[in-house]
């Protein structure tokens, strides 16, 4: 990839650039800061390389900037083309986990969807969507160009405002429980080991097998996509596992990913013992001080449904976690669009075939001996 600006020059134009397959993170990464400060330091969402690294269906990506009649930077986005395994390969979609960062312009958004769409329907996709976009105008600006719209919260540090006044946030009850950590012995550590991020998925079997005793559903990820995990992200600089110890033995772990100067928590999880000793609550307090002490700007705690503002939601207890923490609550909107409605039917009545098939192989049953 050139190391030429993404910001377009000269001004009122828009720049798509096809990133290499694999994307040259690298490359992207140095300039990510600038991408941001040009359109005044928006808020972007690194959760996309997440989503880049477990599918390895992602073949190619684009990045999108804008500037303004001035030549200022206007709007930026990033996006991945999926393509799906043979016999489904032409089935292509786009996903935008980097959305469209703008100045609160409403004009600059559409604009900057409309860049992103036609970029999607220039590389025959079927349908595309967006993550989030974290501006207040947004839904009523997607649906009126088409877009279905959900919204959704996302749990977000201000990590400039330093140690001190990251603490005093911290509400009591939490801070009571991160010094209860310190005494029981527990000692946090920063890993970038392939067994480090086997460890956070050892640690969330024993989280899945809590919420299986309560009938409560937790979604678990196969061991090879932490692996993919590892070698796409973590490996190359991207990414980092903060793992509480005690006794020499880890009892909750969690997987950072970093990009530019935002941080975001991904997968975490704690054994019985390291519940009883709050390991959780020191682990994260370590992470957001390490974080503001190396100069991150945001640091994200993942996202959840609108329905945790609901007292009964089943999910209020990790939203009281995160609040407790002294996070603040973004609310973003997600949006999707199909841009092949005859191919989306298509790809979908494909995928339930080979669903009905795989299931078939699956429950048939063993030959017998002797059988002809």
């Amino acid at each position: 990839m050139s190391n030429a600006p993404y910001v377009p020059q000269p001004a009122g134009t828009w720049q798509v650039r096809e990133v290499a397959s694999p994307p040259d993170l690298e490359s992207v990464a140095g300039r990510w800061d600038e991408l941001v400060s040009a359109v005044d330091g928006c808020a972007t969402q690194t959760s996309g390389w997440l989503e880049y690294a477990l599918a390895t269906d992602y073949q190619r990506g684009v990045l999108i900037a804008g500037a303004d009649e001035k030549g200022e930077g206007r709007a930026v986005a990033v996006g991945f083309v999926s393509e799906p395994r043979w016999p489904l390969r032409r089935f292509r979609t786009m996903h935008f986990p980097a959305y469209p960062s703008t100045r609160g312009d409403a004009k600059a958004l559409r604009e900057a969807v409309a860049v992103c769409e036609r970029a999607a329907r220039e590389r025959r996709c079927i349908a595309m969507d967006f993550v989030g976009i974290g501006q207040p105008d947004a839904s009523s600006a997607l649906e009126g160009l088409g877009y279905a719209t959900r919204e959704r919260l996302e749990y977000v540090f201000d990590l400039t405002q330093g140690e001190a006044a990251l603490w005093e946030a911290v509400k009591r009850q939490h801070r009571k429980n991160t010094r209860r950590s310190e005494r029981a012995g527990v000692r946090v550590v920063r890993l970038e080991s392939l067994e480090s991020v086997r460890t956070v998925r050892a640690l969330q079997e024993e989280v899945a097998r809590r919420h299986a005793a309560r009938d409560d559903g937790f979604g678990l990820s196969s061991p090879e996509s932490y692996e993919a995990l590892h070698h796409a992200l973590v490996a190359r600089g991207f990414g980092r596992v903060y793992c509480s110890y005690l006794d020499g033995v880890p009892v909750s772990a969690a997987l950072f990913l970093t990009f530019g100067r935002h941080a975001m928590s991904v997968y975490s999880g704690s054994n019985a013992q390291g519940l009883e000793c709050y390991g959780e609550y020191g682990l994260y307090w370590h992470a957001m001080a390490e974080l503001s002490r190396e100069g991150f700007i945001e640091l994200q705690l993942g996202s959840a449904d609108l329905s945790v503002e609901d007292p009964a939601s089943p999910a209020r207890g990790l939203h009281e976690f995160k609040l407790g923490f002294g996070a603040q609550t973004r609310r973003v909107v997600g949006a999707s669009k199909t841009l092949r409605p005859v191919a989306l039917r298509v790809h979908r009545s494909l995928q339930r075939v080979r669903s009905c098939i795989a299931n078939g192989k699956r429950r048939s049953p063993p030959a017998r001996a002797g059988a002809v």
